[in-house]
């Protein structure tokens, strides 16, 4: 009998030759080291997952069988979600390719590949279908990520090294000399002339100094050591500050001094309780120590958080200010001081700006003469939702 007299034998050799076909494809998908995928796109604008290779089970860990049948919404999360759709909008409305960079969390971990997505489309030119493929660049983004926080560390300790050179040549040089020559200039005088305890005296003074530039030099090396050791904590942000307030409110009384502590007080940071203690502390402290003879001390500490931009928080003051287009570029830079009517060491706002990017912030200041000061502690938007109000 002719073949087109047997249509149920042709219909069920066509059959077989698809289904032939497609275990063939399956198998070629399944040994492709990249992920691969296809989508359904459904009338109502939503996309279904019909094919997923075993790549893709291995990549992200959620089982081939958990995928299959199921729209995009319920497998990728967000914030990956919101941008995969856009793309696939635009591949449906563009019949072209679409490729970018996508970075996802999966129950493997964080996923950093190269998306590219290319529409099928019918006779019609209807887009029916989205074939999907994710070149997996996950251990170069670590990679890129581990050499960035190498160079990170390198311009650090070239940092630290410009620090540490600055003080042996500026303040252990001088105090040192200082007491060499008191020495040797005690061995030729008489005991008990009024030279004598005149030198003696300055020979105190020189190894005071040398004392207090040890101490410091022990502060910092112990503030790299915890740094290194560093846990985060829920701090209140509010009761640090008005820590630091109780501990210099005799200087504030003092001096006729305001301080205005505006920090909500259910705000709870990530970071440490004893580095925000030191912060307010310093910052409080130097605007006492810089404040203006023409008018009270008004001191004011707000705190500002937005899903978006993080946690601002701002020290103000209407001190004496001082040149900022001067002296900017060293106003955290280890004893460099811009105030010669007060005594100082110009270590304070250098362990104020260690502290803060401890804690991954960042700070900045502006400042005119005889206006005031204002510090900004910048810190980015954290990544636990759950942590306490």
């Amino acid at each position: 009998m002719p073949p087109s007299e047997n249509p149920v034998v042709e219909s069920t050799l066509t059959y077989a030759d698809l289904a032939k076909r497609e275990h063939q494809l399956s198998v070629i998908f399944n040994t492709i080291a990249d992920v691969t995928f296809v989508l359904s796109v459904e009338d109502d604008g939503r996309y279904r997952f019909i094919f997923a290779n075993k790549a893709f089970e291995k990549a992200t860990g959620v089982p081939v069988d958990k995928v299959v049948g199921r729209y995009v919404n319920e497998v990728i999360p967000e914030p990956s979600l919101s941008l995969v759709l856009t793309k696939y909008h635009e591949a449906v409305a563009t019949r072209e390719r679409v490729v970018w960079l996508e970075t996802s969390d999966y129950p493997t971990g964080r996923v950093t590949g190269e998306v590219s997505v290319m529409p099928v489309c019918d006779e019609a030119g209807r887009c029916y279908q989205l074939v999907g493929v994710v070149h997996d660049l996950t251990k170069e983004k670590q990679a890129e990520e581990k050499q960035l926080l190498l160079t990170e560390r390198l311009m650090q300790q070239n940092s630290d090294l410009q620090q540490f050179t600055y003080i042996v040549s500026h303040n252990l040089r001088a105090p040192l000399a200082n007491a060499l020559g008191f020495t040797d200039l005690l061995a030729r005088l008489d005991k008990n002339s009024e030279t004598f305890n005149t030198s003696m005296q300055h020979l105190r003074t020189s190894l005071k100094q040398l004392d207090q530039v040890m101490t410091d030099v022990n502060d910092i090396l112990s503030l790299r050591d915890t740094k290194a050791g560093y846990r985060p904590e829920a701090v209140a942000v509010a009761a640090a500050c008005q820590q630091a307030l109780f501990d210099l409110q005799e200087a504030l009384r003092g001096c006729g001094g305001h301080l205005r502590n505006a920090i909500p007080e259910g705000l709870r940071v990530l970071g440490s309780r004893a580095y925000f203690h030191s912060i307010f502390y310093n910052l409080i402290s130097n605007a006492i120590k810089y404040r203006s003879d023409a008018r009270p001390l008004q001191i004011e500490v707000t705190a500002v958080e937005a899903l978006d931009s993080g946690l601002t928080i701002t020290v103000r003051d209407n001190g004496s200010g001082f040149d900022q287009e001067k002296f900017s570029a060293n106003v955290f830079q280890l004893y460099r001081r811009f105030h010669t009517g007060e005594t100082g060491r110009g270590i304070g706002l250098f362990l104020v700006k260690a502290h803060v990017e401890a804690m991954g912030g960042q700070i900045s200041v502006r400042s005119r003469v005889d206006e005031g000061t204002e510090f900004t502690l910048q810190f980015r938007p954290r990544a636990d939702e759950n942590l306490p109000h």
